[in-house]
């Protein structure tokens, strides 16, 4: 039935398509971006350290070699990374037509399943089955929603209980402290009026 939809088969043009995606992938072996990266990281990270500080000897000429390096091949790396992602599109596509190919015929042969009514029971009872299973699962999955909630709102009224007696103990502490310098003061006052009245 596909056959008389397509000019040939579709299989064969998606199997073409995804050894030429592997050819791509494999054409620009020489160069490996990561790699000269890694290598550039390691020639700071062995430089000789100067004592006492956070700087490095760096060797000029190795260092400009390497940067030189990644930028004549980084332009290299970035057009085969975007030949590869625009060969992946055509893939796709290609596999899109496929699978209408595919559901297309899987429509006709379903219609005529459904003419034989033996079949078409038993159709029926695997999708009672099924929504039997999404409903029990989803029942599942409210109850560990509810669970979840219940446990984090526990714990947020445990932290706000923690947060208001921690005010509570500030609050202590700043009216205690407060409470004493008022009492000093006091003793200063009446200790200058008793000075006063001699």
């Amino acid at each position: 039935m596909l056959q008389e939809n397509y000019s040939h088969d579709p299989q064969t043009q998606y199997n073409e398509s995804q050894t030429a995606v592997d050819i791509t992938n494999n054409s620009h072996t020489g160069f490996a971006i990561e790699g000269e990266l890694d290598r550039l990281k390691e020639l700071i990270l062995s430089s000789s350290h100067i004592p006492l500080t956070e700087l490095a000897i760096v060797d000029r000429e190795l260092l400009l070699e390497q940067i030189l390096q990644i930028q004549e091949n980084l332009p290299i790396e970035l057009g085969t990374a975007v030949e590869i992602v625009n060969r992946r599109q055509e893939i796709i596509a290609d596999a899109q037509g496929y699978a209408c190919l595919i559901v297309k015929s899987a429509e006709e042969k379903a219609h005529q399943i459904v003419q034989e009514s033996a079949i078409l029971r038993q159709a029926e009872l695997d999708a009672a089955k099924i929504r039997l299973r999404i409903e029990q699962e989803c029942e599942q999955l409210q109850q560990a929603t509810k669970t979840e909630v219940a446990r984090l709102k526990q714990n947020a009224i445990a932290e706000c209980q923690d947060i208001e007696e921690d005010v509570d103990l500030y609050a202590d502490r700043v009216l205690k402290d407060l409470e004493e310098r008022l009492a000093q003061m006091l003793t200063i006052v009446q200790n200058g009026r008793q000075q006063l009245d001699l």
